[in-house]
């Protein structure tokens, strides 16, 4: 990689994030970074910024690009399959733990629904933040406001869910038993294909506590607060450890 400024490489960084959310070719957007890159150097070397090759305004150049580039169909096609059977799976194994597997008509429209949403959301989220100037302060709190916001309509779903009533579906223990176990191995299938212990790992930081304090003799607050800590002492030891590895990884090259 070329020498470049600190502001060159965070716009192709940004350029990048944008690209991606945007639903473009990886091919296609590293050619474009590349060729950038290496314009940034010269550019940079007669003396001249970011603004002498992109103009004042970082998202007109990047809508440019966008709209240059082909949508890459292929990866909406297999991501968005994979998500909405990733929620599916996940939410299994929660009513699973829980002793009963049961869906209403209202309860998968909602999850499709919400799922969809909060992917646009986030590519939206996305894509503005890689093409604005905003504080690190804003940011923050839009990242918080789109975190909050899938949580929010879940929960708006639950309390519709108990106060409408439509058609429902209801795994006996074969059933459920089918189920966990395709939940399993949707799992382990993607940490397998991503080559990464994600997909084994989170679900069992996010369901082990819960599943090991329920045949204990606390009291259901008291399981909900120790299972809640667990669950972020958990998660903050795997970010602790996957932010050390990436350390060690960038000290390396």
């Amino acid at each position: 990689m070329v020498n470049l400024s600190k502001e060159s490489r965070d716009f192709l960084g940004n350029l990048r994030l944008y690209l991606i959310s945007d639903g473009k070719k990886e091919k296609d957007i590293e050619e474009i970074v590349g060729e950038l890159e290496d314009h940034l150097y010269e550019a940079e070397k007669d003396g001249k910024s970011v603004e002498n090759i992109i103009g004042k305004s970082p998202k007109i150049y990047m809508d440019q690009l966008a709209n240059e580039l082909p949508v890459d169909s292929k990866v909406w096609q297999l991501w968005i399959p994979l998500i909405m059977i990733g929620v599916m799976a996940y939410n299994l194994l929660g009513k699973a733990i829980n002793g009963a597997i049961s869906y209403s008509l209202l309860e998968l429209i909602g999850n499709i629904l919400i799922t969809l949403f909060s992917l646009v959301l986030i590519a939206v989220l996305f894509k503005y933040v890689a093409s604005s100037k905003a504080s690190r302060i804003k940011e923050r709190l839009l990242f918080f406001l789109f975190g909050i916001t899938p949580v929010a309509l879940f929960v708006v779903l639950i309390y519709l869910d108990q106060s409408i009533h439509t058609p429902s579906v209801h795994f006996g223990t074969a059933g459920m038993i089918i189920a966990i176990v395709l939940a399993c191995l949707f799992f382990a299938g993607i940490s397998m294909w991503s080559k990464s212990w994600a997909g084994i790992l989170i679900p069992m930081i996010l369901f082990l506590p819960e599943l090991l304090l329920k045949r204990t003799g606390f009291s259901e607050p008291e399981k909900d607060v120790i299972s809640m800590a667990l669950t972020f002492f958990l998660m903050g030891i795997y970010i602790f450890l996957l932010r050390k590895r990436r350390k060690t990884i960038n000290e390396a090259n």
